[in-house]
């Protein structure tokens, strides 16, 4: 208390001076030194002292870009985004060639979750050289947003240096994806295999990128291998998107090829003198064929003509077969189609794979394709998805928390637009130890809801066990960023700004902040027993 004493009487004696001196000076001489005063209150932490000078002379100097600067400059400082972004935008409307300005003038707009990339176009602009790979890569994500692919992968390309160092998996699939928007396939695939290479949470759009280039190219046996690796890193990811109809297309190729081989074995063997050899692939004809076989062969190249074209899907039936077939939510439920004559055996019951195939005529294996789908495929009568969440809820409740991430990805994928589903996921990833797919249905659920702060939350608990601590004190300044009036987040920071960043000083505003956001916070004896250790 001593020391407050002491700076009030000091501070009015200063400000007397500065009267007096500004009395027997002219109206620039005066701003210049009510400038100078603002300056030293905000330097001394009394910015509400100094924006009451600052407004005063924005009365005055409406149009004055270095009054409006400092305006936002405090704004800034005492964590109002959208009103610092406000006066520096009006600053930068004042004197568009100051590039300091400028930039701080993006900085405050992005603070404020504001549109701020044209401002970035034109700091590239004016100032190229000042552009950093992060900037350059924030720049190509604008462009990309505003549909100008070749501006945005220019732009992407600056923004990494493949020589020093691997582009993140996040700019990985950025590049891939505008190059397959610019029909550049080769490039495409180079990028997004980086991604997809890694346990990052974006090696799931990357792989997904990577079956659309194989399905173009009408590679299956690719595209079989990165349905085997979606499976692998992100269990029911496939059924919730998109792709689960178009695997049904891949699995009915790979069962026409199977049965072929089959058929065409049997068949060519059938006579007991000879034995004929067929290698059948996609966009090739059978080889070494007795003349003999001539019609069958013919048969069997229409066969695989059909097998080789893509499946319809037909509407899904809630029939339920008399065997009793153990459901299995992972396979797809299909109906099946009238019998054609192939009889089909399974290895044990309930197995959706045919270990055989009997053709009753050989003009049947000139169908070989359209018999497949004969195949008895168990179906069940679909669950709603509010049964599906109590399923979830049940399994979590038994400690089964594999079961309950099946259910939430079931009922993903009726309804893959519910951030409650995704943040729900996302926990019992989380509890279940697997914190890579904890954090990719996290940043979906924020994705869905970028303004609730639970969602924003649970992904910081997430991002504590899957990142680094440098990488996890990023994500708290974004997250503080965004939610400066949170107290939890604020807490979060104070924390990580003394035990990762080892900043006292910072730490012990941040743990004094908090105390002023919720007094009666039940953390608020660690906030003032860390003030009284940081001091």
């Amino acid at each position: 208390m001593p020391k407050a004493n002491f700076k009030r009487p000091l501070f009015i004696l200063l400000s007397l001076t500065m009267l007096g001196v500004i009395g027997c000076s002219g109206p620039e001489e005066k701003k210049a030194s009510e400038l100078q005063q603002a300056a030293k209150l905000q330097a001394a932490g009394n910015g509400d002292a100094a924006l009451d000078i600052l407004e005063a002379l924005a009365a005055k100097y409406p149009n004055d870009p270095e009054i409006l600067q400092r305006i936002g400059q405090i704004f800034s400082e005492q964590g109002d985004t959208t009103m610092a972004a406000f006066f520096l935008e009006q600053a930068h409307q004042q004197s568009p060639t100051n590039i300091e300005l400028l930039y701080q003038t993006y900085k405050a707009l992005e603070a404020a979750e504001q549109p701020s990339g044209a401002l970035l176009e034109k700091f590239s602009v004016q100032a190229p050289e000042s552009m950093n790979l992060k900037l350059w890569r924030e720049l190509g994500q604008y462009f990309a947003e505003t549909n100008k692919p070749q501006s945005a992968l220019d732009a992407y390309l600056k923004g990494v240096d493949p020589d020093n160092s691997t582009p993140s998996a996040e700019t990985a699939v950025a590049i891939g994806k505008l190059f397959i928007q610019l029909d550049n396939t080769a490039q495409a695939e180079y990028w997004l295999s980086i991604a997809a290479e890694n346990n990052s949470p974006d090696a799931l759009p990357a792989l997904f990128g990577l079956l659309e280039i194989k399905f173009g190219q009408e590679d299956w046996e690719a595209a079989e291998a990165l349905f085997s690796q979606l499976d692998n890193q992100f269990p029911g990811a496939v059924d919730a998107s998109e792709w689960s109809t178009r695997r049904n297309e891949l699995i009915r190729w790979r069962e026409a090829q199977d049965a072929i081989q089959a058929a065409l074995a049997e068949t060519a063997g059938s006579d007991g003198s000879e034995t004929v050899t067929a290698n059948i692939e996609v966009g090739t004809e059978a080889t070494d064929i007795s003349e003999g076989k001539a019609q069958v062969i013919s048969d069997l190249e229409a066969a695989e003509a059909m097998a080789n074209t893509p499946a319809v899907e037909v509407a899904e039936s809630t029939e339920t077969d008399n065997n009793s077939i153990v459901f299995n939510p992972e396979i797809a439920i299909e109906p099946a189609e009238p019998d054609l004559t192939i009889d089909v055996s399974y290895d044990q019951q309930g197995s959706d794979n045919p270990t055989s195939y009997t053709v009753e005529s050989s003009k049947a294996v000139q169908e070989v394709e359209t018999t497949l789908a004969d195949a008895v495929r168990p179906s069940n009568r679909p669950r709603s998805i509010d049964e599906l969440l109590k399923e979830a809820n049940d399994a979590t409740l038994d400690k089964n928390y594999r079961l309950a991430i099946t259910n939430y990805w079931q009922a993903l994928g009726a309804a893959n637009d519910r951030d409650d589903i995704w943040n729900l996921l996302s926990r019992a990833y989380l509890i279940d130890g697997q914190f890579k797919n904890a954090e990719t249905t996290a940043l979906e659920a924020i994705r869905l809801s970028p303004r609730d702060i639970n969602y924003t939350l649970d992904y910081l608990r997430v991002a504590q066990r899957s990142k680094t601590p440098e990488e996890f004190f990023a994500e708290l300044e974004t997250a503080y960023d965004r939610f400066p009036q949170s107290p939890e987040v604020t807490l979060s920071i104070a924390r990580g700004y003394e035990r990762i960043a080892k900043n006292n000083s910072a730490a012990s505003i941040l743990y004094q902040r908090f105390i002023d956001l919720a007094p009666s916070h039940p953390l608020r004896p660690e906030a003032e027993a860390a003030i009284n250790r940081l001091q």
